[in-house]
């Protein structure tokens, strides 16, 4: 197969699993405004999208739910798996999937049929809670109250457990407490500079081995943390927001404009990534071009830092068409693209999708409103 068929499948296949993503969401349940809710006599029959300042979620979803905003609230039943980002979460229902979800303060006192991946300051499973798989986690506080009922994997600054792990607990952690209610039917492995506090009345079947940092490990191991990749990926919703507030005009033209010439797009942000590299080497070997590659590096940082808010809104416009409310767009669909990062290799699908969309739309709007050589400036 030669390599411009191979490259027009390729981008086909991003194309079509774009659209296939809007067009079944575009089919789904909506919820949005200052507060989102749904209502505890409520049932929605379908995937589920919700965004606001406060998203309360009381009543039935039968479907996954996608969901932003400032503080959340899933008090009723999900029959499908959570994918939330919030600088509060609070989860007292009972959710029949998995939960991944990331915050500034999380609390789980409801249950998780499945497994919960998370990244938050602080996490605490309540006395109550109950994951039925697998916690993995990256939290600068973690505390266990309620059950994981098979592995805890988790970094963190401090982790307490004075509730139940069903089987191993890995962890690397500044400071590892057993309290005296805490149980651990497997073994401990953790890797930390302090011994564990394993309190009286506590109770563990296995073994506890710790091991000790190497300096690597304790110069790198905050920055190493889901946590703190969540932070970032939290932190570049507030550029997201930014942008919007500073040029939506232009996010709203070069959305539109991708909606309707995807594969335009596609294949422009596809060929600049793939030149772009060469351009820089290139320039870098010619030794007089040395300051141009410089500049170059930095232009070339810049438009891929942007790359993630551009196809994030597009996200969000796709989505909700009717929608004039640009800052609502940008936080729906860029809070489903940062969620579905967290998702093992789907997310680097994700990445990878979002970032040639995002560079071609910002070189195509950039072509579009440079002057041109034969213009008055």
């Amino acid at each position: 197969m030669s390599k411009t068929k191979f490259l027009i499948i390729g981008m086909g296949f991003l194309v079509i699993s774009f659209f296939a993503f809007v067009g079944i969401a575009n089919a789904q349940g909506f919820k949005t405004g200052d507060t989102a809710s749904v209502a505890p006599d409520e049932t929605v029959d379908s995937m589920l999208f919700a965004a606001g300042n406060n998203v309360n979620i009381a009543g039935t979803v039968n479907g996954d739910v996608y969901c932003a905003g400032q503080t959340v609230n899933i008090s009723g039943t999900v029959k499908g798996d959570v994918f939330c980002a919030g600088q509060t979460v609070n989860i007292s229902g009972t959710i029949d999937g998995g939960v991944r979800i990331a915050g500034q303060t999380v609390n789980l006192g409801g249950s998780v049929s499945t497994s919960v991946t998370v990244g938050a300051q602080s996490f605490v499973v309540e006395e109550g809670g109950h994951i039925e798989r697998d916690l993995l986690g990256g939290v600068e506080t973690l505390t266990i109250n309620g059950t994981v009922n098979r592995d805890l994997v988790a970094g963190s600054g401090s982790a307490t457990i004075n509730g139940v792990v069903g089987r191993n607990i890995t962890s690397q952690v500044n400071n590892l407490v057993i309290g005296s209610s805490g149980a651990v039917d497997g073994d401990i492995e953790y890797t930390s500079s302090n011994d564990i506090v394993i309190t009286e009345g506590s109770q563990i079947a296995g073994t506890t081995t710790r091991n000790e940092p190497t300096e690597a490990d304790k110069s790198a191991f905050i920055g190493i943390t889901i946590g703190w990749v969540v932070y970032l990926l939290l932190a570049l919703l507030v550029v997201a927001a930014a942008l919007v507030l500073l040029i939506p005009q232009i996010l709203h033209e070069s959305a539109n404009n991708t909606i309707k010439k995807p594969g335009k797009t596609a294949l422009v942000g596809f060929v600049a990534i793939v030149l772009a590299p060469i351009s820089i080497i290139a320039l870098f070997i010619s030794i007089i071009g040395i300051p141009l590659a410089i500049l170059a590096i930095l232009v070339w940082l810049t438009i891929g830092f942007l790359s993630g808010p551009f196809a994030g809104y597009t996200i969000g416009r796709a989505l909700m068409k009717n929608n004039k409310r640009p800052i609502l767009l940008m936080l729906l669909g860029s809070s489903i693209l940062l969620l579905v990062y967290l998702i093992p290799i789907i997310g680097v699908l994700a990445m990878l999708g979002a970032y040639i969309f995002g560079v071609g739309m910002i070189l195509i709007e950039a072509g579009q409103r440079l002057p041109k050589p034969n213009q008055k400036v």
